[in-house]
């Protein structure tokens, strides 16, 4: 495990120091305001992440994009080949499309 003590020094044990007070005191961390703050800064990061994710699903263009004319005159045509409008319809759609 010394071999590897560069690698994980956090895994070494820590030593205590000279006045007798272990690790886990004197970081202000262990109680009171410190307990309160972790969760808070877990929860902010939890919240970073789901607008990341949101933003980089937005920006990948997963959304459908508006069709151009061509697209909406073939989807115009198809429409009146099974007729599902009418000729009249399709006229005045037509007409619309063009402008």
């Amino acid at each position: 495990m010394k071999r590897l003590a560069f690698l994980f020094p956090a895994a070494l044990p820590a030593p205590a120091l000279a006045q007798g007070v272990g690790h886990m005191t004197g970081w202000g961390f262990g109680s009171g305001f410190g307990m309160m703050l972790g969760p808070v800064i877990w929860l902010v990061l939890l919240g970073l992440a789901v607008a990341g994710a949101i933003w980089m699903a937005r920006r990948s263009g997963a959304t459908p994009k508006a069709p151009t004319g061509a697209e909406a005159q073939a989807e115009l045509d198809l429409r009146l080949a099974r007729g599902e409008i009418t000729a009249e319809d399709y006229a005045a759609l037509k007409k619309l499309l063009a402008h």
